[in-house]
């Protein structure tokens, strides 16, 4: 019998643990994704709020807490999972590496702020895993599920078309929460962000994270290159939370809406019925995507890289061309 890996959880918030409990239906927190997987254990969760560390091992039959990693520092682990707010999640990246891990599995952004020291340091973290033989995960959610990973393969094969055109809604954080949209057109279009300018800028976050509508234009690095238009509106947390993507290429529209649920539009361009010669996104395929599928994935791949180093969908790597798209777009003036 596979001894069950042991993991190790830093932080006991929402993501954490909270948006589950142990009798409710889906997996959205990495505790549950872990405990329902079967082949880890999770053995301890740590908190600066020990006692917020004390219910979460209460809720889950954890054996150990407590407030740093101090207070676990002569257990092992197989596996860590880094769920502390996004301006932490730098110093605790450094921090575990002291336990020798096969994996880490962090929650995005890498490095907040918009400046090339972010960068700088998001840069240092990946190569200091490449370095160690740690293998790295970044919980880009979406990544992990096979209805993007299979568009991902259309795009950049160019079956879908050139990008025509991006848009994006979103609340709550330029890199807390754009950063999701934004990794999702970098895995299907790999755009570069050429030139731009900031709209408007909403405080609903934290201070160094603010909500920024921008319109930008973009160099697709897909189907021949080109350009796009990506209009990105940031909206007020405390008045409304739309999240929705939409990308429009030569021959199919694909489009993400987040309403009580997560529902993927794939739409084909044909020619109007009754008006001649014009086109318009007529053939259109809705499917609703299970939320849970994407934590379920995800842990189901670490599984696989500490058992077999079989590849990662969403990693160091990647969310580090993600913190650049991100930051080079931070960095265009107000309009």
């Amino acid at each position: 019998m596979v001894q069950a890996l042991s993991i190790l959880i830093c932080g006991a918030g929402q993501i954490a643990h909270r948006f589950d409990t142990p009798t409710s239906d889906g997996v959205f927190t990495h505790v549950k994704g872990y405990v329902q997987h079967g082949g880890f254990r999770v053995a301890a969760i740590i908190d600066g709020d020990v006692e917020r560390a004390k219910e979460a091992a209460q809720t889950w039959n954890i054996p150990h807490y407590g407030a740093c990693l101090d207070d676990v520092r002569d257990m092992q682990f197989d596996g860590i999972s880094i769920c502390t707010p996004d301006h932490t999640h730098g110093q605790y990246l450094r921090d575990v590496q002291a336990f020798a891990p096969k994996f880490v599995f962090c929650e995005k952004p890498l490095s907040t702020g918009a400046s090339s020291a972010s960068i700088d340091e998001a840069s240092e973290l990946v190569e200091l895993y490449k370095q160690y033989g740690v293998h790295f995960a970044v919980n880009y959610s979406r990544r992990w599920l096979a209805e993007f990973q299979d568009l991902s393969k259309q795009a950049q094969s160019g079956a879908l078309g050139k990008v025509v055109s991006a848009r994006i809604k979103y609340y709550k954080g330029f890199l807390h929460n754009a950063s999701h949209f934004l990794d999702l057109l970098q895995m299907l279009t790999s755009p570069e962000a050429v030139s731009g300018g900031i709209v408007q800028s909403i405080s609903d976050y934290t201070p160094d994270d603010p909500t920024l509508s921008l319109a930008t234009r973009m160099k697709s690095g897909i189907a021949g290159g080109g350009t796009f238009a990506c209009m990105i509106e940031g909206y007020d947390s405390r008045q409304m939370s739309p999240l929705e993507l939409e990308i429009i290429f030569e021959n199919t529209s694909v489009k993400l809406e987040e309403l009580s649920g997560a529902f993927l539009t794939i739409a084909k361009l044909r020619e109007n019925s009754v008006y001649a010669g014009f086109h318009e996104f007529s053939e259109r395929e809705t499917s609703r995507i299970n939320a849970s599928s994407a934590m379920t994935s995800a842990i189901a791949a670490l599984y696989n890289v500490a058992q077999h180093g079989t590849p990662l969908a969403s990693t160091g790597a990647s969310a580090l061309e993600t913190l650049r798209l991100c930051t080079r777009m931070q960095s265009f003036s107000m309009l």
